[in-house]
């Protein structure tokens, strides 16, 4: 990670098993709806995450959040770990 990559919101790779996916960084817009779902919706936060950060070919894979539930939990938990982490870069 670098603090332009951070700024410029690059698309940050995050390998799971064999397979690589591209996880959009968060804008400050970002954070203020996160901080919506987290408070009025939280157990579809994961489940968001994974609507707004996973892009393929700079577009998002899903197109609602019922596409997201529908898929494996386990590895849509990974994933929303991987993007919840992207908040924080910079901090440290």
């Amino acid at each position: 990670m670098s603090i332009r990559d951070t700024l410029l919101l690059t698309d940050h790779e995050y390998m799971l098993g064999t397979v690589v996916y591209r996880l959009r960084r968060p804008s400050a817009l970002d954070l203020i709806e996160a901080l919506e779902v987290s408070k009025n919706e939280p157990a579809r936060l994961h489940a968001w995450l994974v609507l707004r950060h996973l892009v393929e070919n700079g577009k998002p894979v899903f197109e609602n959040i019922d596409e997201v539930l529908a898929c494996d939990a386990a590895k849509i938990s990974l994933l929303a770990q991987a993007a919840e982490k992207l908040y924080a870069e910079g901090r440290d």
